[in-house]
């Protein structure tokens, strides 16, 4: 996927798929504003795979949910989040109906915590997303169960990723900070396409009071995150005739594509192990006389096609 393209002197051939999901990731963000509120940052979206993904896990018992106090500890032991940072973003969550909150039927000191309905679907429609960036086509004839088992499978191929959990430096200093993942969006989609050999590609075009009242950010949180990541050397401005230029480092066009990619590959593997499985489940074998233009003895048909 992307990364194919990462030792390319231009990056050009990376801004097809990378421009595609900036793309994709602002209309997700516009059809599930509410939702994005919350979960703003790199940090609270990990969080959000690990409730997933350890409440998936306690399903298969009597058990419905998962022990908050343990997700602390694993989203503590991870490097994700301290106990109390986690602890303190599970409450928000649960307090404007993002999570459920019950109490366990053997010891009622026990808090289990699990997922929304409202939560699982603003992550089916996440999924959703991925699944067409990496397929190529509409996904919309991927029920919402199917949706659920490849956004599993890929939250728990990217935990288990210590590179992925633990970004690049300077992708994390751009994605833990709020609004910065949209406004590294929003940048994407202007970066001039033609590549020069310049260690710096300009994003003309991109206006930071357009942002504030396209993603509602205040313009001294964007002004912040751009100040910051010019100290880092990912961001500087370029100016000509009066007229400022946000540019961005080529490097971590790399890096940020690069950790995109294993994103989209977590999920591509998922999804073809998901329509695996339901393609097996509906193939049968028939057997007949092999006449001309009927099924030879023992060939498998996929019942999809009989359809």
């Amino acid at each position: 996927m992307l990364t194919r393209h990462a030792a390319t002197s231009g990056h050009d051939t990376l801004l097809p798929e990378i421009r595609l999901h900036a793309e994709a990731t602002i209309d997700y963000f516009q059809r599930n504003r509410r939702f994005m509120r919350f979960v703003d940052t790199r940090q609270k979206w990990l969080l959000v795979h690990l409730i997933a993904v350890t409440c998936e896990n306690a399903g298969e018992g009597p058990v419905d949910g998962a022990a908050a106090n343990w997700i602390c500890g694993r989203a503590s032991d991870l490097g994700i989040a301290s106990r109390n940072t986690a602890l303190a973003f599970f409450n928000q969550l649960a307090a404007y109906g993002y999570l459920e909150r019950k109490n366990h039927l053997g010891d009622r000191r026990i808090k289990l915590i699990s997922l929304a309905q409202a939560t699982e679907r603003a992550l089916a429609d996440w999924t959703r997303m991925l699944v067409e960036i990496v397929a190529g086509r509409d996904a919309g004839a991927l029920d919402h169960e199917a949706l659920m088992a490849i956004y599993l499978g890929a939250a728990k191929t990217l935990l288990e990723d210590a590179r992925w959990v633990g970004a690049p430096l300077d992708v994390a200093l751009t994605q833990d900070m709020r609004g910065g993942w949209l406004v590294m969006a929003e940048i994407l989609r202007h970066l001039a396409q033609r590549a020069t050999g310049e260690p710096w590609i300009p994003a003309p075009g991109l206006s930071i009071p357009a942002m504030t009242a396209s993603f509602g950010l205040s313009r001294s949180t964007l002004y912040r995150l751009v100040r910051v990541s010019v100290e880092a050397g990912i961001m500087a401005w370029e100016t000509r005739r009066s007229v400022s230029t946000l540019m961005l480092n080529v490097y971590h066009v790399r890096q940020y594509s690069r950790w995109i990619d294993k994103q989209l590959d977590a999920v591509s593997v998922a999804h073809e192990r998901v329509i695996g499985e339901r393609s097996s489940a509906l193939t049968t074998t028939v057997t007949r006389p092999c006449t001309t233009g009927a099924i030879a003895p023992g060939r498998e048909i996929n019942a999809r096609t009989l359809i």
